[in-house]
This record gives C-alpha cells, structure tokens and sequence, in this order.
C-alpha cells in the first residue's frame, strides 16, 4: 500500500486561514486518495481579568462551539475539493505548541500554516505563531501568504515592472519581460529559457 502523504493545517477562523485551506486542498488534491488531510484549531486560554465592558463574556462551551463549528465548515470545504481522509482537531493552549506537537502525533509530512503578513508591533502578534511552527517543527512547514509584490517588507526589493506583468498577462506568460527589461542595461540579469524537449533523446553532455 501506498503511505499517504498527511498535511497538517492550522486554522484560525480568519479570513487569511481560508487561503490556507484553499493552498492545502491543491495539495491534497494533486495526490488524490494517496493524501491525509488533518486541521487544527487551537482554542486560547483568555487572559484573567480581562475587562468586560467592552466585549461580552466568552464562556469555555462558547468557545468549543465555535471551534467546532470552524472545523465542521473547513472538513465541509475540503470534502468537496479532494478525495483523501480528512480529520479534524480541536486544541487548547497555545497555538504554536499545539500545532506541532499535532504535527508529531499524526507523523505529518507537511504542516501548512497562515501568516498576516504585518510588520513591527502587529508582526510580533500575529506572525508569531507561524515563525515559532517553523522553528520547531520536525517536518517541512509551508507557510502561506497572500500575493503581493506591492509589500515592500524589505526595501532593497523592488515590486514588479508594470509593463512586465502587462507582456505576460497579454500573452499568456509566453513572453516574461518587457522590451526595456528584455535588452542590456547596468544592471542586468542573464535568463535562461530551457525549452521542454531539451536533452530528449539526445547525448549532449555540458561540463
């Protein structure tokens, strides 16, 4: 029998988590029935004497309600998208903690997790969980953003040439650069372009 390969995908219920779970289906879905698909929600611990004026009280069964209904809708979405088994785990404690030890507990080859992609104060909330996955985890960790080359995280990184991304949505991204970026400049860059027969029934030997 085949081993399946199995993801572990970490939710939390934000909007960002549904692209995860979009990205780990694809996944699952390019093996077939050759996949496990398992999802983590990890319920926090509320903090003590939070203040209660500003927002109602949460009870423990509040919150088991809504984890289980996340994981409900999310097995739901994955049930339609790919053929595999697909488990669903609902923790307490801390996120980070809880994923991986998951991630240990079903021997998962791939643990597939969400990033807001945020800077500064916000970075340290919301990107923590997926940093200290990556550092701890014992098998390959994907981690999944929304694309944007516009977010200039780094400042030596330049976003994409307009009219490049204009050459290759007009054709199809048979062309990939624009006639500017397409001739020598100062800085330029040497591409290489391997067509898909290349070295196909041929004895051609490169040092």
């Amino acid at each position: 029998m085949t081993t399946p390969a199995v993801y572990l995908v970490g939710l939390d219920g934000s909007s960002a988590a549904d692209h995860v779970l979009e990205v780990a289906c694809g996944l699952g879905r390019a093996l077939g029935g050759t996949a496990e698909l398992h999802l983590i929600h990890v319920l926090g611990v509320m903090p003590e004497g939070r203040a209660l004026k500003t927002a109602p009280l949460v009870t423990p069964t509040d919150q088991l309600e809504v984890g289980r209904n996340l994981l409900d809708a999310a097995s739901a979405y994955a049930a339609a998208r790919f053929a595999g088994r697909i488990a669903g785990h609902l923790a307490v404690g801390d996120a980070s903690r809880e994923i991986v030890q998951m991630a240990a507990n079903v021997r998962a080859d791939l643990v597939v997790v969400g990033t807001a992609g945020k800077t500064g104060v916000e970075r340290l909330v919301l990107g923590s969980v997926s940093e200290l996955v990556v550092r701890a985890a014992g098998c390959p960790v994907l981690v999944v953003r929304p694309k944007d080359y516009h977010a200039r995280v780094i400042a030596d990184i330049e976003p994409p040439c307009a009219q490049c991304v204009a050459v290759q949505n007009e054709t199809a991204r048979a062309k990939l650069w624009c006639a500017r970026h397409s001739a020598p400049h100062a800085r330029g860059r040497l591409h290489y372009e391997v067509p898909p027969s290349f070295a196909l029934g041929t004895m051609l030997l490169r040092p």
